[in-house]
């Protein structure tokens, strides 16, 4: 009884201590990023309406019951064409996006009908810079946009710091050089990142000199799919990751990206946590 006593706290205790974690969902032409603990989980973007039932197979197969929000950082169909599929899995899961205002006309045709369905879903409410959700001990904030200038959706795409005892993550979605240089120019990015969600793909108009510079990513991950047409990553963008130091990681060469946040306990007198780190799973390199 004594032994079986034992193992039950243990059980507890390391379900109490339980950190989240992050996986870089490997959709192909797109991006999807999941913060999992358990059972639930925030997904960020959902890939291509291609990927959908994929996206959804993975979810499963991750343990994943219910999603706790669904953030949207801009309506491409790269990064929003699962809505669809996603509403009908999670009907009730609350859904944050900008709310960016775009002409009837704007193409592609998708863009057009996911920003018809959302305006009209009764679960979402506007989230941008200056908004935050805290969620399992994380921290997520949206840097930008704080305004909408045109119908540039790159350059209106969310940009989200995501911050957990210590660790700082940048999600760029989509974001330009424009974007970076705006948020530079506010002192609004941490002097280091520990893990960054390359912008846009790895594309050649993100991921400036002086914005690596400036955020120092110890890790650096690009969701792209392989041999596409629009030549991402850009073959100067990897070499300045390169050239910061970064750890550089892609879902068309690495695969899946499953990402641990590793908490040492703290003293008596401190958080729950001490000072954190983020392990590649079946990596063993901090």
């Amino acid at each position: 009884m004594r032994g079986f006593l034992l193992v039950l706290l243990l059980s507890i205790a390391a379900e109490t201590n339980a950190a989240p974690s992050l996986v870089v969902l490997d959709v192909g032409e797109g991006q999807a990023l999941l913060l999992q603990e358990g059972s639930h989980g925030i997904l960020i973007d959902t890939g291509h309406p291609g990927m959908s039932r994929h996206l959804l197979q993975r979810l499963s197969t991750l343990g994943v019951e219910q999603l706790d929000y669904l953030i949207l950082t801009h309506l491409h169909p790269d990064h929003a064409g699962g809505y669809f599929r996603l509403r009908e899995q999670f009907p009730d899961t609350p859904l944050l996006y900008t709310g960016h205002p775009l002409p009837p006309h704007i193409h592609p045709d998708l863009v057009r009908w996911v920003n018809q369905a959302v305006i009209a879903d009764s679960h979402w409410r506007k989230f941008f810079a200056g908004d935050f959700i805290r969620w399992k001990g994380l921290t997520l904030e949206a840097l930008w946009p704080d305004s909408f200038a045109d119908t540039n959706l790159n350059r209106h795409s969310l940009v989200l710091l995501l911050r957990y005892h210590g660790l700082e993550l940048l999600l760029m979605g989509d974001a330009d050089t424009v974007v970076e240089q705006e948020l530079l120019t506010r002192g609004q990015l941490p002097d280091q990142v520990d893990l960054l969600v390359v912008g846009h793909h790895g594309a050649a108009d993100a991921s400036s000199e002086a914005f690596l510079t400036a955020i120092k990513p110890q890790i650096a991950v690009i969701s792209v799919n392989k041999n596409n047409i629009r030549g991402y990553p850009g073959a100067e963008v990897i070499k300045r990751l390169k050239h910061s130091g970064a750890r550089l990681l892609r879902t068309d060469h690495d695969g899946e990206l499953h990402f641990r946040f590793q908490c040492k306990p703290a003293a008596k007198d401190l958080p729950p946590h001490g000072r954190c780190d983020i392990w590649l799973e079946e990596d063993s390199i901090p």
